[in-house]
């Protein structure tokens, strides 16, 4: 009836560790568990993860030390290094710093000169944590952020030990030193990002590590319970009960769809001629040195046969086969369902000097998921907002984001449609799940309408073709993306 001994509370956590982790993975429909551990220097933080990948199964946890973004890095949006390194459903991943390594690092001026501390402007880049945190708590992303922390005398006290001895001394860096010096400092940063950043679903765990043995085994309890927590479906009744009411948003787009343009069809030559002049004109524009510091994320969406195949192929024929890539997307796979839903496009965003057409998107959640209820309401409801987020994280980087929706008739489908089923070579290209869509026709137009109203915006608009007629829609779409280049690239001149 005494109190347990600390050996045996540990056997007793890394029992009930290894048993949560085993039924995480084996467990329909688990979602994941992001560890993020962050700390002064000399708090012992390394010391940590070490035990909980001796109390686990090493096999399913990934570890990562994100640094400086390098050059490779750079060339994505801030966020995208850390999206590609999310963990599938049923699996661990433990960031060290994680999104909070460049608030809680030391900010250098252009003569490299380490400024305060109370200096970062850090307002921004925590609100869109926030929100990242949230996006990944309701697609069922347990995020677990524990901070150790000790005083500052045994930090001076840790730092002498490991400097002292040849065999740790490489464990100490100049920015562990410069961290050190300013101890106040960095614990009013760390307090600050805490407040800012501790919500229910992504709660602080702030853990005094002067006792490793008592350090590590509050973070494997810590650990223990967000385990138990990921077995949990990520959409539940009573989440969806919960779910913010959606404030809508309306732009100036288009009312209704006009599925043709005004005047005769466009012949076949004046088509040839046109098409010449305009691939030259966007090949051009891809290689000017003002691209080099850009890229391009072209998304088509429209009916099935309204011809986005078509246009993304007149485009990527004006280009060098190594500066684009055509992403087309259909239903997510088993290994795309255990990630959060936008995982599978973060990691196809193209380098500096690239172009990525999407031969549809990421509004397919609000389009196809939303019309055949594939997806609960609660889900494709917030996707207008976690869509904004991300278009506008492109656009802050300097990608130009836009949009196309080809508009087609019922009339033109059903002719295309029957003209590809005719032909043994286009066949393919027409399935059952096809006709079942043409059934929802109106409903997808209703669904594009709101989707183009409440995300079209200035550094991500939408430009809605006539697509009746292919040779029309083609050059429009050409023009359209020729236009906006020169627009961005001659205002960043």
């Amino acid at each position: 009836g005494g109190p347990m001994k600390h050996s045996d509370r540990i056997v007793k956590l890394r029992d009930a560790l290894l048993d949560a982790q085993a039924a995480l993975r084996t467990a329909p429909h688990a979602g994941s568990v992001v560890l993020i551990v962050t700390g002064i220097p000399a708090a012992g933080r390394s010391e940590t993860v070490h035990q909980l990948l001796d109390w686990l199964d090493p096999k399913f946890v990934t570890v990562h030390a994100l640094r400086r973004p390098d050059a490779s890095q750079r060339e994505r949006p801030a966020l995208w290094r850390y999206w590609i390194r999310l963990p599938p459903g049923g699996r661990i991943a433990i960031f060290f710093g994680a999104w909070y390594g460049d608030i809680l690092l030391p900010v250098r001026d252009a003569r490299g000169t380490a400024r305060t501390f109370d200096a970062v402007p850090e307002c921004r880049a925590l609100a869109r944590i926030r929100r990242l945190e949230t996006m990944l708590r309701r697609d069922g992303v347990q995020v677990v952020k524990v901070h150790l922390h000790i005083d500052r005398r045994t930090q001076r006290k840790r730092l002498r030990a490991l400097r002292a001895s040849t065999l740790t001394r490489w464990r100490v860096k100049p920015v562990d030193l410069w961290l050190a010096r300013h101890h106040a400092a960095v614990r009013r940063l760390a307090d600050r990002c805490i407040r800012a950043t501790h919500r229910p679903g992504a709660p602080w765990h702030v853990i005094d590590g002067s006792d490793g043995e008592a350090r590590a085994l509050t973070v494997g309890r810590v650990l223990l319970r967000a385990l138990r927590r990921a077995k949990e479906p990520a959409v539940t009744a009573r989440t969806a009960r919960r779910a913010p009411a959606v404030r809508r948003r309306h732009a100036a787009t288009p009312a209704a769809f006009k599925t043709h343009q005004e005047g005769p069809d466009v012949s076949a030559e004046a088509y040839r001629r046109a098409l010449q002049v305009l691939q030259g004109r966007f090949a051009l524009l891809t290689r000017r040195r003002a691209f080099a510091r850009r890229s391009a994320v072209l998304a088509f969406e429209g009916m099935d046969a309204a011809g986005k195949g078509g246009a993304i192929k007149r485009l990527a024929q004006a280009l060098d086969a190594r500066v684009y890539q055509v992403v087309p997307v259909g239903a997510p796979s088993p290994t795309e369902q255990r990630y959060p839903w936008l995982w599978r496009f973060w990691r196809h965003l193209p380098r500096r000097g690239e172009i990525a057409f999407f031969d549809r998107s990421w509004y397919g959640r609000v389009l196809v998921e939303r019309v055949r209820s594939l997806t609960p309401a609660v889900d494709w409801q917030r996707a207008y907002a976690e869509i904004r987020e991300f278009e506008r994280q492109l656009a802050e980087h300097g990608i130009v984001v836009h949009k196309f929706w080809l508009a087609v008739s019922r009339e033109e489908q059903l002719r295309r449609f029957r003209k590809r089923d005719a032909d043994p070579l286009k066949r393919f290209k027409v399935d059952p799940e096809d006709w079942v869509n043409r059934r929802h026709f109106a409903a997808y137009e209703r669904a594009a309408q709101e989707a183009i109203a409440r995300t079209h915006a200035r550094h991500a608009p939408w430009s809605v073709i006539e697509a009746d007629d292919k040779r029309h829609a083609r050059l429009a779409v050409l023009r359209a993306v020729c236009e906006r280049l020169e627009r961005t690239l001659d205002a960043g001149a």
